[in-house]
């Protein structure tokens, strides 16, 4: 994870975060969801507002984007890891994990002692690996069953 930094999204940043997005997503789905991805381009996106909000982290190293993630209010004292996507080429180099510690310490920060989670199944080992347990399953807007992950943030 050496010279890995994070800070907070900025809004020139936005191009940058769609495309690892669309390259991260691609990059894992299979069959119908790939599909769903490759025809409707528009499904890659961030809210302009999350990153106005503050709610946006961006990993870099040496200059380049590497991952990012944002977190959202959710119901009670929960927050919720609303995306997070790592440029294929650097995964399983910690970047991941060093979001989702900003994520937590962000939540802390909010007040909540929940972090929440939707996790596609192909995540769903390194969401167990960062702490978090499933504690059921969502329909995703592209289909497929999700599982409902958290993780106490105190």
């Amino acid at each position: 994870m050496s010279g890995l930094d994070i800070r907070l999204a900025q809004p020139d940043d936005r191009l940058k975060l769609v495309e690892l997005q669309r390259r991260a997503s691609l990059a894992t789905e299979t069959d119908e969801t790939l599909q769903k991805l490759l025809e409707q381009p528009e499904l890659f996106d961030i809210d302009d507002e999350l990153i106005a909000g503050n709610q946006v982290f961006v990993a870099h190293r040496r200059g380049h984007i590497v991952g990012f993630a944002a977190i959202v209010a959710d119901e009670g004292n929960d927050a919720e890891l609303e995306g997070l996507f790592v440029e294929p080429t650097e995964w399983r180099k910690g970047v991941g994990r060093a979001l989702v510690q900003q994520i937590a310490r962000e939540a802390i920060n909010w007040g909540a002692t929940r972090l929440r989670v939707l996790a596609n199944e192909n995540a769903v080992p390194f969401y167990e690996a960062v702490g978090f347990t499933s504690i059921g399953e969502q329909v995703t807007p592209l289909g497929p069953l999700a599982r409902i992950m958290v993780r106490a943030v105190r």
